[in-house]
């Protein structure tokens, strides 16, 4: 077999996988729809979702198959993660959060892959990159402090905590990514906000935990080029960076598609207020409105379905992405969530005031998007400024995480 045909072969069977995973998502639509309106009100996946998610492999899309993953590629978990987000914003957040978690494994060591999914493949992984503070302890490291917005950790076994080395005199000596048990942290609850409640993006504290070194991972490791492990785990490794940034981003493009589905769908049985329109389809500034809307849901997509199929393809072949590829990517997925709120609040407009009906679910696309797309790594002036400063050959970086 010629490599071509090797390369055809490797296509068709990714592909097959990624339309099977598809339609799980797709099937579990359904269910989050019903469950909605509960897992908002309670701040928390049902338990029933729950149980349904962990069924349909969820969280093992991107976890390595040598440890009972999917690895199933870019393009596929974020075409998995935007069909969740069209029923359920949150449960999409927390699948793209646990999934891109289990791909930071590929460059961990094999002793805390074992660890971590030796007796559990389906192990699920909260985390938090906001770094704390840890000390060096034989054989390890010490880590203390509080680790807000880690999402999901009320479901999780395990978490993943950053920390600033420091040596005895106080100076930083590395940064780095602690994998601990959720047992060996406390979670306080203090996700009281009004968009992806479901999220449970809780607070997770630790005193004094000691870490064992082969447990712990630097940054610099972690946010490296892409490329296999070892010759021995060929998982594919995109940067993490754009891994974190089109599995935040894969949520709301689903819920623009939905914003903007739901928008369409009621346009032929809701008039235009105080006018002579009795249906809004009939309205050519309803029609204007909705095709813009739609417009900018689909630049969204193509962006995000590009930028998993270069990184896809870059991972595959081993092959390194520099630094202003990596720019690039993080301003396009911010620049794509940002057409995605565009789109929403063109939808909230057209379906008017009754969007904010505590029935509508216009309102909890718009509550949900608004606050998923404040993320850091969606914030698309700072990921202007990275790909300015790339593209014009400065080389102060202002973030780690590109």
């Amino acid at each position: 077999m010629t490599r071509s045909e090797a390369t055809a072969v490797t296509k068709t069977v990714s592909d097959e996988r990624r339309a099977e995973l598809v339609a799980r998502a797709v099937g579990l639509q359904p269910l989050l729809r019903a469950h909605a309106h509960e897992m908002d009100a309670g701040r928390l996946l049902t338990d029933e979702v729950n149980d349904a998610l962990v069924e349909a492999g969820m969280f093992r899309l991107l976890t390595p198959a040598r440890l009972g993953g999917f690895q199933a590629g870019l393009r596929a978990a974020v075409e998995v993660v935007a069909t969740l987000g069209e029923a359920d914003g949150s449960v999409a957040w927390l699948v793209g959060v646990g999934s891109s978690v289990a791909a930071m494994f590929s460059r961990v060591s094999e002793s805390a892959q074992s660890t971590v999914f030796g007796d559990d493949p389906g192990a699920r992984l909260a985390g938090c990159l906001t770094p704390a503070t840890a000390t060096r302890a034989p054989g390890g490291i010490r880590i203390s402090g509080r680790w807000a917005s880690a999402s999901g950790a009320n479901h999780a076994s395990w978490a993943t905590i950053a920390a600033m080395v420091l040596a005895d005199d106080g100076n930083v000596v590395d940064a780095v990514v602690a994998i601990v048990p959720l047992s060996d942290l406390r979670i306080e609850d203090t996700w009281h906000t009004v968009g992806m409640r479901a999220t449970a993006s809780n607070t997770l504290i630790g005193e004094n935990v000691f870490v064992p070194e082969h447990m712990v991972v630097s940054v610099a490791q972690l946010t490296a080029d892409s490329g296999p492990a070892s010759v021995e785990d060929s998982a594919p490794r995109p940067p993490l960076s754009t891994l974190g940034a089109l599995m935040l981003v894969a949520p709301l493009l689903g819920m623009g598609r939905a914003a903007v589905n739901l928008a369409v769908d009621k346009a032929h049985g809701r008039a235009v207020s105080q006018t002579s329109y009795v249906r809004q389809c009939d309205s050519v500034g309803v029609q204007i409105q909705v095709a813009e809307a739609a417009v900018k849901v689909k630049t969204a997509q193509l962006h995000v379905f590009d930028l998993a199929d270069e990184f896809d393809a870059a991972a595959a072949r081993g092959g390194q992405v520099d630094y202003a590829v990596r720019a690039q990517a993080r301003a396009r997925a911010a620049y794509a969530a940002s057409q995605v709120l565009d789109a929403i609040q063109i939808a909230v407009n057209v379906h008017g005031a009754g969007s904010f009906a505590e029935s509508s679910r216009m309102q909890q696309y718009w509550r949900d998007a608004n606050t998923a797309a404040r993320h850091g790594s969606l914030n698309a002036i700072v990921g202007f400024e990275i790909y300015g400063k790339a593209l014009l050959g400065l080389h102060e970086r202002i973030s780690a995480m590109v």
